[in-house]
């Protein structure tokens, strides 16, 4: 056994009492917290946000559209299939906009409600609940978990949490292969299995994928959201006095006192010490607000619950702004809300409205000019082309009335083409616009170029002089 350092426990122990107010450290000997589940209308309201965005995530590779994939994330293509749309590694930039709306709208929901999205839609939060309930589920209650943890459980008990590792597990083996199904189809994924065949990618990735989920969900927890998660660190230059937060009335709780209707004195809590029990970063709300809380309502159910059996008023813990004004009181609110909805407005544009071809056309750079046998001077150019749409497309290049290339491109295709203008010797230097039309689709679109004939402006030149 590694001997105890006195010293270093002391020091640990010190730590703890001067900081009562932040996440207690453990010590060696200190179990792990186990959180207890506790009904309430805060948990109904995870369970309506929770289950319907697992069910998103684990439901979405199963769908397909037209016969594909519905969300495809296909790196080696460069193509990214989400519904209708297609779009293509290009496409990135569109990515910064989304981070700048959802950055302002994180800004909104935390000016408004605190955490929100940490309490009900994070998914270190959402697994994390899933996790527990697994572990109370299968191991039984907070008071046996926490004997097993002090190595006094029986044999039955040792077995339900091997179990309990099983199904945690099973549930991140689960996780990592949704999570890489959107980059790798589950049915191609599947074939080659059969085949003996799997990428050493995608099984790295579904090591690492499920062996974090394990451990950040079953493990962790409390210690992302506390020390690893960096949202908790700057999340107060958002908060105002108007910003609802989970709260403990201090006026009404305190003295704090056991139930004794005899005991005038004494505030309404009873010092049950439930809100701890059931708070997932193992905080105690009644020491102030605090940067590890995470605004879940866990610590409102079980207090509420508890004052209905006293025969005292809910609400000692609530969910409310220090301070209430009107919405039309808020204006940096609604700037933070107009912002975001700007930029994903403006994202959703750009998306809807980029043009099903792409084409770019360069000059020659090994020769500015060719002389051909008939006394006609040729630009040689490279033409570039990219069918960014889902269907094939029968191209034809028109210069003025002449069709000077036709060619078919598939779905996603890319392409270049080398493509000749001619002109006769006596043609100056002009500007040129060439057309592109799709047979198919009616699509058309033109392109500008400029065609260089050096010998007329050096002849001009010529006769000036």
């Amino acid at each position: 056994m590694i001997p105890r350092i006195p010293l270093l426990s002391a020091l640990l122990a010190s730590v703890r009492r001067h900081n009562s107010n932040r996440i207690p450290m453990h010590i060696a000997d200190e179990p792990p917290h186990r959180v207890r589940l506790a009904n309430g209308l805060f948990r109904n309201w995870r369970r309506a946000v929770g289950w319907p965005l697992l069910a998103l995530f684990f439901i979405t590779p199963w769908l397909s559209w037209q016969g594909k994939p519905a969300v495809f994330f296909d790196l080696n293509a460069q193509q990214f299939h989400i519904g209708g749309w297609l779009l293509w590694s290009e496409d990135l930039l569109l990515l910064s906009g989304l981070l700048i709306g959802g950055a302002f709208a994180l800004f909104f929901v935390a000016m408004y409600a605190g955490r929100l999205w940490c309490g009900f839609s994070c998914p270190q939060t959402v697994w994390t609940f899933m996790f527990i309930w697994l572990e109370e589920k299968i191991e039984g209650s907070r008071q046996m978990r926490r004997k097993l943890d002090q190595g006094k459980g029986n044999r039955q008990q040792k077995i339900r949490r091997a179990l309990k590792f099983a199904a945690w597990g099973l549930l991140s083996l689960a996780t990592a292969v949704t999570m890489i199904a959107y980059f790798y189809p589950l049915a191609q994924w599947w074939s080659d299995v059969i085949r003996g065949d799997v990428s050493s990618v995608a099984t790295f990735w579904l090591i690492l994928i499920s062996t974090l989920t394990f451990l950040n969900a079953g493990w962790l927890r409390e210690s992302v959201c506390t020390h690893m998660c960096p949202y908790s660190r700057f999340q107060s230059v958002m908060f105002d006095n108007q910003t609802r937060t989970v709260r403990y009335d201090t006026d009404r709780g305190e003295p704090r006192g056991k139930n004794n209707p005899e005991n005038k004195a004494a505030g309404d809590c009873i010092d049950c010490g439930l809100c701890v029990q059931v708070c997932p970063t193992n905080i105690d709300i009644r020491d102030g607000l605090q940067i590890a809380c995470i605004d879940c309502g866990a610590c409102i159910d079980a207090c509420d619950k508890v004052m209905l059996q006293t025969g005292r008023a809910i609400g000692l813990i609530t969910y409310q702004p220090e301070q209430q004004l009107s919405p039309l009181q808020r204006w940096r609110l609604w700037g933070y809300g107009a912002l975001a909805i700007s930029a994903f407005v403006v994202v959703l544009a750009n998306t809807l409205l980029q043009p099903p071809l792409i084409a770019s056309l360069e000059r020659d750079r090994l020769a500015l000019y060719q002389l051909t046998p008939d006394d006609t001077l040729i630009n040689r150019y490279t033409l570039k082309l990219h069918n960014r749409s889902h269907e094939d497309m029968q191209l034809t290049v028109y210069d003025q009335q002449d069709a000077v290339l036709q060619t078919t491109l598939s779905a996603g295709q890319r392409a270049a083409h080398s493509l000749d203008i001619e002109r006769t010797t006596e043609t100056p230097s002009q500007a040129l616009e060439l057309r592109i039309e799709d047979q198919r689709s009616g699509y058309h679109k033109s392109l500008p170029a400029r065609f260089t004939n050096p010998r007329v402006r050096t002849a001009n030149l010529a006769a000036n002089h």
